[in-house]
């Protein structure tokens, strides 16, 4: 049933799905920021192939300048379980991006990942939302499951047919409920925390 929680047996199923399907770039690194698995957004971002990324260390993607305090950074991730913030990449073809990002930990597969998501800084970055916490609605995590995807709000509002400020109030609401401070974040979140449904 479209909307249903995902039972434990269909996570995997629908993680590689979504991870996949997804227009944002996504990445699993491990604990050393070894490439583990891209998506095919994350290699057009980056302009190199799979092949070309998984297994390389993902600090030759980040500009020399921001690799200062990556390793204490890093460590307070794996200790904390959650990140974000804005990076400038360096694509494949020595071409500088700024992006948000975020990550989150978790085990895929059996194995203890970093789970990345890489949003443009642009106008679809919704605002600072409002303190508040709380389980998410299924609309919610029905939208949310879009956002993963890769669709902006228009394309959400046009397939769920409700407005485009209808989808953004349920990103908001989705933000602060998880904590998140971008879309990216709530999208790191939602992979690692399991918070999709099949749609």
């Amino acid at each position: 049933m479209p909307g249903a929680p995902v039972g434990a047996e269909d996570w995997e199923q629908l993680f590689w799905a979504v991870f996949e399907g997804s227009t944002n770039p996504v990445a699993l690194l491990d604990e050393q920021r070894v490439i583990v698995s891209v998506n095919a957004g994350m290699c057009e971002l980056m302009g190199a192939s799979r092949s070309e990324l998984v297994g390389a260390s993902a600090d030759g993607f980040v500009a020399a300048h921001e690799l200062l305090n990556v390793n204490a950074e890093w460590r307070a991730f794996w200790d904390s379980g959650a990140w974000s913030n804005e990076r400038i990449l360096v694509g494949a073809g020595g071409e500088r991006l700024r992006f948000q990002f975020a990550g989150r930990t978790g085990n895929v597969g059996g194995l203890p990942v970093a789970v990345i998501v890489c949003i443009a800084v642009g106008p679809e970055d919704e605002p600072e939302p409002p303190e508040q916490l709380g389980e998410l609605t299924p609309r919610e995590r029905e939208i949310l499951t879009f956002v993963a995807l890769g669709n902006t709000s228009m394309q959400i509002a046009e397939h769920l047919v409700i407005s485009k400020e209808t989808v953004r109030t349920h990103v908001r609401n989705a933000m602060a409920k998880t904590g998140a401070k971008t879309r990216a974040q709530l999208v790191a979140l939602a992979l690692a925390d399991r918070a999709l449904v099949g749609v």
